[in-house]
């Protein structure tokens, strides 16, 4: 088993590029006369443990929802966008061992499951396990891999995207090849951009190039064993900023908030220049100073360096220059600011939960799909035992084990309400699908969703 497992990580290996700076004039930009709208990554993180297709749930329980893990929640940001939210719960890889049930590291995921990109400088609100703080704005970078080997069925991660060899065509002499593209978490692309298809006899195809934003690939050897990569990219959202509202409107210059025991002062107006300047003074003495702007409309949302000129962040407060035509007019700058602000950074502790890793899912698009949690340590549940979810979110129950087989276990919510049991005959694990987004909703049914049905359908034999 070791062996396999060790032969497999070698077949999957992809090495970190030397030069990212080369590589910057290789990616495909979304416009020729544009920079990148990221900057290429120059340090590799780990992906969340279980990231890969093979690490799908098996014959997952599906639970739809509880009262305290709900399921579309509809988010109106201030541009009026509608947007649904999801809690997503996921178990994988769970095994019964010794009289006890082994969750593994990663293996019990809180997916914050959307349904629409998370775009920053719309003030929307994003669910944080009961919380609702607005999303403020985002770090991204682009990771680029070289020499990557993906065999035929199997699948690597490639900065926060995962890409499965999934299947050959063939029809006489001639080939094409697809890729599967998905999130670390799981979330599809097939309902944006299809599946990337190479081919090296069929000219009129993809070729062997494929471009989706901001994941790329350059293929030198595609056959039905495996795909062989020059170079592959693929999007990482490094961190995501999240507050609680203080101010939206516009303002004069020499105005002032007081926010916690800070003021923030919109110290001058530049209507010509398309620019504002930005104080944070503690008592009466200016800590920080800088001027935002100008909006340049053709980059942003996704520009990093376009939205960087808008924002500006200080201890817990940050704030932006609204990226409209109209955010300077009539001598006033419309300006956005927010109190209590946080961070989630890609594979850092969650705060809130010492126990759980956090980690933003990137959208290629330049946008995000949510956040997960994953747990950091083995969990072990004798009968009778229960882990809790971050912050008491949720918990996990095992009721009854009867040699390998799980007769009795729940999955409840913080205020007790609970599921049936999902236990039964026959059943050997407790992993799961919860929730209808995106991810628990879509995605996943194409890798587990027959085993899911098949294990729910025969789930109430005693």
């Amino acid at each position: 088993m070791n062996l396999t497992r060790s032969l497999l990580a070698t077949l999957l290996a992809v090495a970190p590029l030397a030069h990212a700076a080369d590589y910057a004039k290789l990616l495909t930009r979304a416009q020729p006369d544009m920079p990148l709208a990221h900057p290429i990554a120059t340090t590799d993180i780990a992906p969340p443990p279980l990231s890969l297709i093979a690490d799908r749930p098996k014959d997952p329980a599906y639970v739809a929802g509880l009262p305290g893990l709900p399921q579309g929640r509809m988010i109106v940001d201030d541009a009026g966008n509608k947007k649904p939210k999801y809690d997503g719960v996921f178990i994988r890889r769970s095994r019964v061992e010794n009289g006890q049930v082994v969750i593994p590291p990663g293996g019990l995921v809180y997916l914050e499951d959307t349904w629409g990109g998370e775009v920053a400088l719309r003030g929307e609100q994003l669910p944080v396990l009961g919380r609702m703080p607005t999303y403020i704005d985002y770090d991204m970078s682009i990771v680029v891999k070289e020499n990557v080997t993906i065999p035929a069925g199997q699948s690597v991660t490639v900065g926060g995207q995962v890409y499965q060899y999934y299947a050959t065509v063939g029809h006489e002499q001639t080939s094409n090849h697809t890729l599967h593209v998905k999130t670390v978490a799981g979330t599809d692309w097939d309902w944006a951009f299809g599946n990337p298809v190479l081919s090296s006899n069929q000219p009129g195809w993809w070729g062997m190039k494929f471009t989706q934003l901001y994941n790329q690939g350059q293929a030198r050897e595609v056959t039905r064993e495996k795909m062989v990569f020059d170079w592959i990219s693929g999007v990482r959202t490094e961190r995501m900023l999240l507050g609680d509202k203080a101010f939206a409107g516009m303002a004069k210059a020499g105005q002032e908030w007081t926010i916690g025991t800070r003021t923030v002062r919109l110290a001058a107006i530049d209507e010509k220049a398309g620019t504002v300047r930005i104080q944070v003074l503690e008592g009466k003495t200016v800590k920080y100073d800088r001027v935002l702007g100008p909006v340049q409309p053709q980059r942003v949302i996704e520009d990093t360096a376009a939205r960087k000129a808008l924002v500006f962040e200080y201890a817990d407060i940050a704030g932006f220059l609204v990226p409209s035509a109209s955010a300077l007019k009539d001598g006033q700058a419309e300006l956005k600011l927010y109190a209590k602000t946080f961070s989630l950074k890609y594979g850092d502790t969650y705060a809130a939960d010492p126990r759980f890793a956090v980690y933003p899912i990137a959208c290629p698009t330049g946008h995000n799909f949510g956040f997960m949690l994953t747990n950091k340590d083995e969990i072990r549940l004798a009968p009778g035992a229960s882990v809790d979810g971050p912050e008491k979110y949720f918990s996990v129950t095992l009721d009854q084990l009867d040699g390998n087989q799980v007769r009795a276990w729940h999955i409840a919510d913080r205020d007790g309400k609970r599921s049936a049991n999902l236990g039964g005959a026959g059943v050997v694990n407790i992993d799961l699908v919860l929730g209808q987004g995106r991810v628990a909703g879509q995605a996943i049914l194409k890798d587990v969703g027959r085993a899911m049905l098949v294990r729910m359908s025969t789930a109430p034999t005693p």
